[in-house]
């Protein structure tokens, strides 16, 4: 019994870090995005004559 739920915990652990990597992957993505939209919107952007 004490296996098995050792097995279960170890298959909990190794979820929740697959998960987390999965997480890390899609805010550094969204965080690339934003820059890159950022920084492409700062050299495009037409300037206004006063």
């Amino acid at each position: 019994m004490l296996t098995l739920l050792m097995t279960r915990m170890e298959t909990v652990q190794y979820s929740l870090w697959i998960m987390g990597q999965g997480m890390l992957g899609i805010f550094l993505f969204t965080g690339i995005f934003y820059m890159l939209i950022y920084g492409l919107e700062k050299i495009f952007n037409p300037k206004s004559e006063k």
